[in-house]
C-alpha cells in the first residue's frame, strides 16, 4: 500500500472512530443500564406496555460495528485499541439481553391483570440473570478474542 493510501486510510479510520464508534461505544455502555431504569421502571409504574427502542439500538449498533469490522480501513482502530473488540462484543450483547428483558415485560403488561404483571416482571428478572449467566457461561468458555487474533487469557 502507498504511503499516501496508507495515509488517507489511517484518516478514514480516525474519522469513523471519532464520529461513529465514540458515540456507539457511549450508547452500547448507556442503553443497557437506561433501558432498565427508564423503560422497565415506566412500565410497572404506568401499567401498560411501552415501545421498545432495544430493537432498533440492536440494528443500528448491529450496522456500525458491522460497517467497521468489515471495511479493512476502519478495522484499524481494533488494531490500534485491542481492549475495544472485547468491550464491543460484551456490550452488544447487553444491549440485546435488555431488549429482550422489556420485550417480555411489554408482553406482559398487554393485559391489565396485576397477576400477570407480576409473573412478567419475574420472568423479565429471570431472563436478565439467565442471560447474564450464559453470557459470562459463553464467554468464559470462548475467550474474547482480540482482532488479532489473541484471546485475552
Amino acid at each position: 500500500m502507498s504511503k499516501t493510501k496508507h495515509f488517507l486510510a489511517n484518516i478514514a479510520a480516525l474519522i469513523y472512530f471519532i464520529v461513529i464508534m465514540l458515540p456507539t461505544i457511549l450508547l452500547l455502555i448507556l442503553v443497557p443500564v437506561l433501558s432498565l431504569l427508564i423503560d422497565i421502571t415506566t412500565i410497572r409504574v404506568s401499567g401498560f406496555a411501552t415501545a421498545n427502542t432495544g430493537e432498533a439500538f440492536i440494528g443500528v449498533f448491529g450496522i456500525i460495528i458491522g460497517i467497521s469490522l468489515l471495511v479493512p480501513p476502519f478495522r484499524r482502530i481494533y488494531y490500534k485499541l485491542p481492549w475495544l473488540f472485547p468491550l464491543v462484543k460484551i456490550f452488544y450483547v447487553n444491549v440485546v439481553i435488555t431488549s429482550i428483558a422489556t420485550i417480555i415485560m411489554n408482553f406482559g403488561y398487554e393485559i391489565q391483570d396485576e397477576t400477570r404483571h407480576n409473573v412478567f416482571f419475574a420472568l423479565t428478572i429471570a431472563e436478565i440473570v439467565i442471560g447474564r449467566i450464559l453470557m459470562s457461561l459463553w464467554f468464559n468458555k470462548r475467550k474474547v478474542e482480540y482482532i488479532g487474533g489473541q484471546a485475552n487469557v
